[in-house]
This record gives C-alpha cells, sequence and structure tokens, in this order.
C-alpha cells in the first residue's frame, strides 16, 4: 500500500514537474516573442532612412564647444540632444560643472554619474571639468568676501570625488575657498584656458545654482570681453527648466513635439514670455536635434540612456518633458564695439550699461524674485537723460542696439543718437519688455563718438539695462540650417507620420538666417504633389521625402520623410505606445530600486519632501 502510494506520489510531482516545465518554457516563448515583436516594430517605426540635416556635418570640425551648467545632469538638459553628434562630428568638446551637486548627495556620486553618464554619449571622462563649488547656499550673491561652509559636505573649499580632481587644485596646485570672487575667477580661467568658440551656458531659470550660475557667467563674459578684444565666442543660452525639467510631459504623441512657449505659471513673472524679460520668444534659435536622438520608443533614445545613469537625481523620470524635437537658445552677441569704450551718463550708473548682464538679483530664491542692478535709471529731475559712448580708436558703425528698462510701467518713447561726425538718427519708441531695439543705418566711417539723448518717455522715469555698437547690423553663428516643420504646430519634423484621412499638409522652414531663401521639393515618393510650402496627397499616396535647401547653399538642407498610416497602422502605432509607456513606467521602477541598492535612497517623493523642507528651511535663514 505504502509502496503504491509513493508511486502516485513520483507521478504526481512529475506530472507537476513537466506541467511548471511546460509553464515556464511558454513564459518564456510569450515574453521573447514579445519583445521581439516589439523591437521589430520599433525597427520599422524609427525607420531614419532619408532623415539628414546638414548642420551635423562638417560645420563644428575643429570648433571649440563647452557646455557651462551648474549641477552633474544639468548639461543634458541645455545640449544632451545636440552636443553627442557635434562631438562625434569633430568638435572639441568641454563640459563645465560649476558646483559638485552635492546638497543631498557626495561629489563622488554626482560627478560618477555625469562620467558614466557622458559615456552613453560617446564622451570621455576627459571632456569633464569639475570646478567643485558647493551645491546651495549664496556664494554667487555673497559680495562679503568672507569663505562659505557647505552645510552639506561642511567643507569650505573646492573638491572633487575620487576619480577627479577640481578644477582649481589642477591649475594652481591648492583648492580654492568658497567666495563669490573665487567662482567668477575660475570660471574666468577655464574660459581662457580653452577660449571655446561656442559657449553654451545655463540661462536664468527657477533654481538658485542655475540663476547663480548664470548671472555669474555673464558678469566674467563681461569682463572678457572689455579685456580680450580679439576674444568674441559665440554664446548661446538657454533654460534648463522651462524647456525641459518643468516643460509638458508630451513625448508620447503621433510625432515628436518641439519645446514650446513656457506656461505663464511656471514663469518668474507671467508678465514676460519667459524667465528673462528681455528675450522674445520669436527670437529663440532652435537647434534640430540629430536624427538617432529621437525615437518613437523613449527607452530607445540617447538621452534617456544618460538620463538614467543620474539615479539620485530621478532625472529619467521627466524624460517625456526633456526629450523633445529641437533645442531652443538665445544668442548674445559679443562683437559690441562698446566694449572698447568709455561710457558715461548725466545720471545712472553707467557700468550697467556695458556689463554683458540682462538679469540680476540679489536673492536668487524665492521662485518669484526681483531684479536689481541690471537697469541704468536716470534721475527723475535729470533734464538731459544723455548716454556718452566714446571709443578708444575711431569704429566703423551700422547699428546701435538699445535696452529699454524691463519695466512695462517705464518706457522711453522717443530719442536721437547723434555721431561725431555731426550726423542725427531718431530713435522711434523702444521695445518695452527690454528686448533689443535695433537701430540700423547706412555705414559710417571714423565715428570716435556717439551720444543717445531721451527726447520723450512714460512713467516715472527712464532707463536702459544696455547700449551696444556693431561694426555690421547681422551677426554670423558661424553655422547655418535649415529645418522642415509644420507650419500649423510649429513642430520641427524628422520621421513624420500623418492620419490616414490626411490630404494635405502645409509645411514651414526655420533657418539660421530669416533673410535667406529657401526652397522646398519632394525628392522621392507618387501620390504627393507640392503646391507652394502645401503637400497635397491622392489616395495612392503612402510615403515622400522632403528636402529644404538655403537657395544658392546646396550643401545647407535638411530631409524629412512623411508616411501616411492606414487606419490599422494607426492603431497599432498608438497600442505600441501605450505598450512603451508601459516599458518606461516599468524601467522607471526598476532603476528607482537600483538607487535604492545602490544609494540607500527610497523614493523620488521622499527625496522631493525632504528638498521642499530645506527650501523653506533657507527661505527662513537666508531671508
Amino acid at each position: 500500500m505504502k509502496t503504491q502510494t509513493k508511486k502516485i506520489s513520483k507521478r504526481i510531482f512529475r506530472i507537476i514537474g513537466a506541467a511548471l516545465l511546460v509553464l515556464a518554457v511558454a513564459a518564456i516563448t510569450a515574453v521573447l516573442v514579445f519583445f521581439l515583436t516589439y523591437r521589430a516594430q520599433l525597427s520599422k517605426l524609427d525607420n531614419g532612412k532619408g532623415v539628414e540635416n546638414s548642420i551635423y556635418s562638417e560645420q563644428f570640425k575643429g570648433k571649440k564647444v563647452m557646455v557651462l551648467v551648474p549641477h552633474e545632469d544639468d548639461d543634458l538638459l541645455i545640449a544632451g540632444q545636440v552636443l553627442p553628434e557635434i562631438y562625434k562630428n569633430g568638435a572639441d568638446t568641454r563640459i563645465v560643472f560649476v558646483t559638485n551637486g552635492d546638497k543631498f548627495f557626495t561629489a563622488r556620486q554626482r560627478q560618477d554619474e555625469a562620467r558614466d553618464s557622458l559615456k552613453t554619449l560617446g564622451i570621455p571622462k576627459d571632456k569633464l571639468i569639475f570646478l567643485g563649488y558647493p551645491d546651495g547656499g549664496t556664494i554667487f550673491i555673497n559680495k562679503s568676501g568672507k569663505p562659505e561652509k557647505s552645510f552639506s559636505s561642511g567643507l569650505d573649499h573646492t573638491n572633487s570625488g575620487k576619480h577627479f580632481v577640481d578644477y582649481h587644485f589642477s591649475k594652481y596646485g591648492t583648492h580654492a575657498e568658497y567666495t563669490r570672487q573665487n567662482v567668477l575667477n575660475d570660471i574666468k580661467d577655464v574660459i581662457l584656458d580653452y577660449c571655446p568658440d561656442y559657449i553654451i551656458a545655463i540661462d536664468f531659470d527657477d533654481h538658485r545654482d542655475h540663476r547663480g550660475v548664470s548671472m555669474s557667467f555673464e558678469e566674467v563674459m563681461g569682463n572678457i570681453l572689455r579685456e580680450k578684444k580679439d576674444y568674441k565666442p559665440v554664446v548661446l543660452k538657454c533654460f534648463g527648466y522651462s524647456s525641459a525639467w518643468r516643460a509638458n510631459p508630451d513625448f508620447y504623441q503621433l510625432n515628436i513635439k518641439s519645446v514650446h512657449k513656457p506656461a505663464k505659471d511656471r514663469l518668474n513673472d507671467p508678465i514676460y514670455e519667459t524667465d528673462v524679460p528681455q528675450y522674445n520668444w520669436s527670437d529663440r534659435i532652435r537647434l534640430p536635434v540629430y536624427s538617432g536622438a529621437v525615437s518613437r520608443s523613449i527607452l530607445k533614445c540617447p538621452d534617456y540612456k544618460a538620463l538614467s545613469k543620474h539615479l539620485t537625481q530621478f532625472a529619467y523620470t521627466l524624460a517625456d518633458r526633456i526629450i523633445n524635437g529641437d533645442m531652443v537658445y538665445w544668442n548674445r552677441r559679443t562683437d559690441s564695439l562698446t566694449y572698447d569704450a568709455d561710457i558715461t551718463v548725466s545720471s545712472g550708473d553707467a557700468k550697467l550699461l556695458n556689463d554683458f548682464k540682462l538679469v540680476s538679483t540679489d536673492k536668487t530664491i524665492p521662485q518669484k524674485t526681483k531684479f536689481s542692478g541690471c537697469v541704468s535709471s536716470f534721475n527723475k529731475n535729470d533734464k538731459e537723460k544723455v548716454v556718452t559712448v566714446k571709443f578708444r580708436s575711431p569704429q566703423n558703425i551700422s547699428c546701435i542696439s538699445l535696452y529699454d528698462d524691463y519695466d512695462l510701467n517705464r518706457n522711453i518713447l522717443g530719442g536721437t543718437i547723434t555721431f561725431s561726425d555731426g550726423s542725427i538718427i531718431d530713435v522711434p519708441n523702444l521695445n518695452a519688455n527690454g528686448s533689443e531695439t535695433r537701430i540700423e543705418f547706412a555705414p559710417k566711417e571714423g565715428i570716435t563718438s556717439f551720444t543717445f539723448k531721451v527726447t520723450s518717455f512714460e512713467g516715472d522715469t527712464a532707463g536702459l539695462c544696455e547700449i551696444e555698437a556693431f561694426e555690421k547690423a547681422d551677426y554670423d553663428l558661424g553655422f547655418s540650417f535649415v529645418k522642415i516643420k509644420n507650419a500649423d504646430t510649429d513642430d520641427y519634423m524628422y520621421n513624420y507620420f500623418v492620419e490616414p484621412d490626411t490630404s494635405e499638409l502645409i509645411l514651414g522652414i526655420s533657418s539660421s538666417d530669416t533673410r535667406m531663401n529657401c526652397s522646398l521639393k519632394v525628392v522621392d515618393g507618387s501620390g504627393v504633389k507640392l503646391n507652394g510650402n502645401k503637400l497635397e496627397f491622392d489616395s495612392g499616396f503612402r510615403k515622400c521625402t522632403v528636402r529644404a535647401e538655403i537657395e544658392g547653399h546646396p550643401e545647407i538642407f535638411d530631409q524629412i520623410t512623411i508616411t501616411r498610416l492606414s487606419a490599422k497602422e494607426l492603431q497599432k502605432y498608438y497600442k505600441f505606445q501605450e505598450t512603451d509607456k508601459k516599458l518606461f513606467k516599468a524601467d522607471v521602477k526598476w532603476l528607482k530600486f537600483e538607487n535604492i541598492i545602490k544609494n540607500g535612497q527610497f523614493d523620488s517623493y521622499l527625496i522631493d519632501l525632504i528638498k521642499k523642507l530645506g527650501q523653506n528651511i533657507e527661505k527662513e535663514i537666508y531671508n
């Protein structure tokens, strides 16, 4: 009886074992089939054949490009979708991190994450420079000259993690004390050490360190331009928060979305278009991202892979905000003749008119900060209201740029410019938000001085933020591009999908020089006709390739593909997106778990709570 029972038990165990094996094989097969199907579908969707832009060919080869940011991961926010291809195509690149990002984590953690992140983009560790200053605090605005101590690390001098050496120590053999002047000196030194042709720098974001680095860079740049007459780099400023970190989570659309104008409730002052009042959204420079930067799957995007290396910052959770179809910059000209001139005013502070700084504040928190020290205002009882510019040597001039007080209640309504040759030009009302008002005229040679006199204004007084003079009104960025966009949505186009019932599509063009004529043509495909800038599709249309060129310069081009999906394909695509969203969420959870194991963090929400509590404490301390 016992023997028979044992036989039955063994048989049952064998059956259960076989069943479990079958289930395991079936599960593995199902997972394998799922991923093979997913990859095959992604490969088909991501077919970038025919998509190309000439900006990433030879234009940056041999050029020096420097990215200047506060923290380890900010580089991805302002250059992550352009820098890798620029470096790959021969640019000498340096990424400069001003702080160690060590407010909640160690310098070693943050620096190692930056190294690993940029490695995924093909940029080696020897291109990284760490100035080694503290994350948080008041170092960027503390003018007392007394060294600060980091409340997180306890140190009062520049330092680095195990695998790097801070810049000041590598240059001078000693660490620099945590003072505002040392930050300015090190930023100046690192720029002059490399003399980059291009500087991509963080702008005045809603973050105390971003604001601090932006103001420090502009102060340093103004000093460099006054001292080094032969050095005039192309400067591109970029917002890391409003354009990426706090942008809309809009990755999962039929096509990749471009960076769109920030929501008013996310700005320092909602009456302006950006966190820098003088910027007009229409004046932005929109660089196309390189063709491999965008995938239909967020997991395949190089920027996501790079973001996922910053475990301590949970930056990867915001990838659907950060990854876009363009990178948005504002150019700050460095070729003004006023940097080699003496400027005086009938009243006010002349130094503010020639310091390269558009905005400034003595309080980098709270979020809604007030500007100070960036506008030279005439005294109310000043009847002259005159700015005098005397060049140290005769200059040829064809353009003068005036930046009004950004206060919308104080506006210059008229004025006159009088040149040393006796000629006079009337000046109309200046742009009320303080953006550049360009006064262009026939070139004047041998000018030794000029004056600008305010003849009419509104508000309690008048003032200027900057005054610039140029030999040439037009500015050469050193690179040229053209990019096809959807004229209705303003989104840049790459491997572009349209819905089954689409019969026409209006195209637009962005370029580095809006005055140059561009041409459009269909270079491949049937069932499509180009009528002006409108594509017209007949019932048999499936796919076409469209090319834009700058007339007379066929080497400057953009090429995209447009595919009309069938109803079945569109349905399959949206199902694919839903699957990818789930995989994205699953990967985020895995990365958070990896972070717990590696760094002991339990959840981004807990960290956010700690950060908010810390910010509230800082407000009490520093206000």
